[in-house]
């Protein structure tokens, strides 16, 4: 009898749940505590801290949420007693992922393991969320998947888990019973009480391919060889005199609400016959720099790239290069022209539809001086942020002795006003290519 029982166990055993065989709480957190970071972001002044947790997903790459590094001049990453300063590599707005670059890899640094890309998590299945609350690290907390939830205004898809996680746990790993990375941990999504959302892990992979803000080194363009700069000025010669030429610069004074918050500085470093290459620099953030590549022409189809500035403050335009010959019609209409815009402020971008119509004439005066331009208005859909709904109101004027749009005025509003927040960009100078 002991035989035929023995023999039987050992017949069963192979087809036990592999839930059976996963590892305990314990063994769960002494796998996967040693891939969550501390990450501090402070702005340029060093005045705002914020603190948040990360992810290592490779000996020198951290993962992390864009949300509370929005304003950050400075991030650096620790680990115990290990500090490292970090760079933004890759940003994914949409789905509010960041990837982090250090030089030198932290000591006791263990990349997180990840499950199967086809691996999706499941309602009900247990999770285990580890993060650094108030900077106290790789605090492990039990969670349960409640399951996967669209996010109105966008096309993001997250995993919902059954627990309200503190803020600084935001950018922390989601792991599954076997210590497998499953999600990271973001805030900004938030809309019901007493849950929180993560990105699951499988879009770190998409990181390279969606990203539009890369790092600072990245973002300059690199210089050129004497053979290339004189490829460039040969095509820039033979260009309309209207068109914007490599090293024009046009400097906007940024005004949020009453609030003077500082100047962005737009200059050409590469000039083609239907678009330019734009550098767009912040005064009040050192070493901050993004290229972006910008319609010729006054063809609205879409709204260009947005440029996230540090402290939330967005450049987001529709077509900011309108020829002197450029016949503005009053009246005029366009309609579900696509932009992103961010309610929340910042990179937290979403895309809307916007009408536009070309309102008419109006004299407008600045630092820069006085123009008769042309006035053009957008107006979004709604867009959900913040538990509110808000609609994007941009206004645009244009002058035809500027290359470039003389003013521009963004305000985002809530039904009734009950929030809203405008941000005023008006030009101080303009220097020509020498």
């Amino acid at each position: 009898m002991f035989r035929q029982t023995a023999l039987l166990l050992l017949i069963v055993s192979p087809l036990l749940p592999r839930a059976a065989l996963a590892l305990d709480t314990r063994e769960i957190y002494k796998t996967a505590e040693p891939s969550v970071v501390v990450v501090l972001a402070a702005d340029a002044k060093g005045e705002k801290n914020n603190l948040g947790s990360g992810v290592i997903i490779s000996p020198t790459e951290v993962v992390t949420s864009c949300k509370f590094l929005e304003a950050a001049a400075d991030i650096v990453i620790t680990q115990g007693n290990a500090l490292r300063k970090a760079k933004l590599r890759f940003r994914d707005s949409e789905r509010d992922l960041c990837q982090l670059h250090i030089d030198e890899p932290l000591p006791s640094g263990v990349p997180a393991a990840r499950p199967a890309a086809a691996t999706e998590a499941e309602a009900g299945q247990e999770l285990y969320a580890i993060g650094s609350p108030r900077g106290m690290e790789r605090t492990i907390s039990r969670t349960m998947v409640s399951g996967m939830r669209d996010i109105p205004g966008s096309k993001v898809r997250l995993i919902q888990i059954d627990a309200l996680l503190s803020g600084a746990m935001t950018g922390g790993g989601i792991f599954d019973q076997d210590a497998k990375l499953v999600g990271i941990i973001v805030a900004q999504f938030r809309q019901v009480e007493n849950t929180s959302y993560a990105a699951p892990a499988r879009w770190i992979a998409d990181l390279s391919n969606r990203s539009i803000d890369q790092i600072a080194t990245a973002a300059v363009a690199p210089p050129q060889s004497p053979k290339e700069t004189s490829k460039a000025q040969t095509r820039a010669d033979t260009l309309p005199a209207s068109n914007p030429r490599i090293g024009d610069r046009w400097k906007y004074k940024i005004t949020y609400g009453k609030q003077d918050v500082g100047n962005a500085t737009i200059e050409i470093v590469d000039a083609r016959e239907k678009s330019v290459k734009e550098l767009v620099r912040y005064d009040r953030s050192t070493g901050f720099a993004r290229n972006r590549d910008v319609d010729l022409g006054f063809d609205p189809i879409r709204f260009q790239s947005t440029v996230a500035l540090p402290g939330g403050y967005q450049i987001i335009e529709l077509a900011p290069y309108a020829p002197p010959e450029t016949q503005f019609v009053p009246g005029k209409t366009w309609i579900d022209i696509p932009g992103d815009f961010a309610p929340q402020g910042g990179s937290n971008t979403q895309v809307s539809k916007s009408h536009v119509r070309v309102v008419g004439r109006e004299k407008v005066r600045f630092p820069a001086g006085e123009f008769t331009a042309w006035k053009v208005e957008t107006l979004s859909d709604q867009m959900y942020a913040v538990n509110q709904f808000f609609v994007a109101k941009c206004i645009y004027w244009y002058a035809p002795e500027s290359k470039r749009t003389v003013k521009m005025h963004l305000t985002y509003k809530s039904p009734m006003d009950v929030l809203s927040n405008t941000q005023i960009y008006e030009p101080v100078a303009f220097e020509p290519a020498k």
